[in-house]
């Protein structure tokens, strides 16, 4: 009898050991297991945020306040990209580190957000800055958005309903702006490097020159001379410098011609900056008080 009720009770903890793991191993319904990303620039990484909430866990790799064009990869860059499934890039020579890095981590999935507007971009030469025009920011959210549904078709209507969203709220807001830029007189300005050419065709600006066409490749005597004599043809009253990128140049233009020098961000990340949305009523504000007296 002893050996029965022996029996029975280490039958019982078995059973009970088995239903305890069975239990553990199953998901519960209000699990919300989140699908990783990456994404090189502030900008994508607000999209993608914004488009996959709270299924979503987005790792942003260049840090706010640094430059892509100057961004050089580490080893942690690398473990941050440990254990995703994608990585969003801009592909036209922004972020060239990008799939390299991306590979290191062993991610799988590469993801171009310009791969709808190349023509857009080839029409540009090249210029890799589109986010900064509303219009084109939405067709980058939509490969977004696409992706996230692919990877995660479980909760493709969630991603679908969040990009229908948000975009309506880049529309209103880009709206918004277009009406506060639309007062200003005088239109013209001159922009650290070619970051604002997308920005200018929206807005209704006109992008005068740029002082370095590339990153770090400072403007020869007679560029300087051909910026000083266009600062006095179209009438312009600022340079826009930008944070990411630093020159002594824009301060010798602005010495030599007297006008003021108004600060850009192409980027955002920062304080006051920490949305894509925000970066935009952020660029906005500096133009129209720079430009609007």
């Amino acid at each position: 009898m002893k050996k029965i009720t022996i029996l029975t009770l280490i039958i019982t903890i078995i059973v009970s050991i088995s239903l305890l793991v069975g239990c553990a191993k199953t998901p519960s319904a209000n699990n919300t297991q989140k699908i990783k990303v990456a994404a090189t620039i502030f900008p994508f990484y607000d999209f993608a945020k914004e488009i996959g909430g709270k299924y979503a866990d987005v790792v942003l790799i260049l840090p706010p306040g640094s430059s892509p064009h100057t961004f050089s990869p580490k080893i942690s860059d690398i473990k941050k990209l440990a254990g995703a499934k994608a990585i969003f890039y801009n592909d036209a020579g922004l972020d060239e580190w990008a799939v390299k890095l991306a590979k290191g981590a062993n991610v799988k999935t590469f993801v171009n957000v310009n791969s709808t507007i190349q023509n857009i971009i080839s029409a540009h030469n090249g210029n890799p800055h589109v986010w900064l025009n509303p219009s084109l920011a939405k067709a980058e959210c939509r490969v977004i958005a696409n992706t996230l549904e692919e990877l995660d078709p479980a909760h493709k209507s969630y991603y679908e309903l969040n990009y229908q969203n948000y975009t309506k709220e880049i529309d209103t807001e880009a709206k918004a702006l277009k009406e506060k830029l639309a007062k200003l007189q005088n239109k013209n300005f001159i922009a650290f490097h070619p970051a604002y050419t997308y920005f200018a065709e929206y807005f209704g600006l006109s992008e005068v020159a740029v002082i370095e066409k590339v990153p770090g490749q400072k403007p020869t005597p007679k560029e300087m001379l051909a910026l000083e004599q266009l600062i006095k043809q179209h009438n312009i009253k600022v340079i826009f410098s930008e944070p990411q990128l630093h020159s002594d140049i824009v301060n010798a233009i602005a010495k030599d011609t007297g006008i003021k020098i108004a600060t850009l961000d192409p980027l955002g990340g920062t304080d006051g900056r920490d949305s894509y949305l925000k970066l935009l009523q952020f660029d906005v504000d500096a133009i129209i008080k720079a430009m609007g007296k």
